[in-house]
């Protein structure tokens, strides 16, 4: 190779190494911001849970729906790559769990948020009926949460449809992140179990200034919205940590190349400047031999 094409390869991974490190510093600040955002939420879902424990205290709980009936699963990928297996870990997950999915022979559809996803589940031929926006900042998650909220509710109002699942990556401990599968709908006795054997925890129990139903209409909606948003302040925090993982990995593979190509380099200047040097011996040599002859 030669010493040109040398400078223009260095050159170029210096370049790339620049975009590498660019990138890495953007997917650590991402991270701590979407993992604030789930944090934060955490303290509200909190107090609704203590909302929801008022109301079966006060209302004595709500007819529960039976789990039956086709399923609809919401998974959410990444629009764009260098990421890893992130969404490989996601059509995976389906692959797995959805025998478990079809009780009793019901069909399961999906809805999507994010293309790499959409192209594997459409190339494996399931049933893709929606697909949503992947949210690129936390104001674009609540817009498209409430989209979600939208749809869900006239699915189940005109299609009846009444199982619903969240499918998405979260942090993990010892790895960068897990696949999780939850069900969002019906809310089933497995789901009022968590308030039915709990007390309140203060000496006086709150009054409800409204009707149980409305009521149930108000913490329903934020049991939808909280479940969605932590959902993809998840995912879009593992997408983060999956690539800034993947973006450590090429810097070690480009420091490692720039340095194989730097050596090789050094080797190749010096042995022109050898070159060279054997050049003007050989010149002085032929320049003496003719002025003593």
């Amino acid at each position: 190779m030669t010493i040109q094409a040398l400078e223009r390869k260095i050159k170029t991974a210096t370049e790339l190494l620049s975009v590498v490190k660019t990138m890495k510093a953007m997917a650590s600040v991402n991270i701590r911001t979407y993992e604030r955002a789930v944090g934060s939420l955490a303290e509200y879902g909190r107090t609704i849970n203590l909302a929801w424990l008022v109301f079966f205290l006060r209302a004595g709980g709500f007819p529960l729906v039976e789990a039956k009936g086709p399923a609809v699963v919401l998974a959410i990928g990444s629009d764009q790559g260098m990421c890893g297996q992130f969404n490989e870990v996601i059509l995976q997950e389906i692959e797995r769990r959805e025998p478990d999915l079809r009780k009793d022979g019901e069909d399961v559809s999906y809805w999507v948020s994010g293309e790499r996803v959409l192209g594997g589940l459409v190339d494996s031929g399931r049933d893709v009926r929606m697909h949503f926006q992947l949210p690129g900042s936390l104001s674009a998650v609540d817009t498209e949460v409430m989209a979600i909220i939208e749809h869900m509710d006239r699915q189940r109002r005109e299609q009846g449809i009444q199982r619903f699942y969240l499918l998405n990556n979260r942090p993990a401990k010892g790895s960068a992140y897990e696949s999780r599968l939850r069900k969002l709908l019906p809310l089933d006795k497995e789901w009022a179990a968590r308030f039915e054997q709990r007390t309140w925890p203060e000496r006086s129990l709150p009054q409800i200034n409204m009707a149980p139903k409305e009521f149930f209409g108000h913490l329903f909606s934020q049991y939808l919205f909280i479940s969605l948003y932590r959902a993809f302040g998840q995912s879009l925090a593992s997408e983060n940590a999956a690539r800034l993982s993947s973006m450590q990995s090429a810097e070690k593979n480009i420091d490692e190349m720039k340095d194989r190509l730097t050596m090789e380099y050094r080797q190749a200047r010096q042995t022109q400047i050898t070159g060279e040097l054997m050049d003007v011996v050989s010149g002085f040599e032929a320049l003496r031999d003719r002025d003593e002859s």
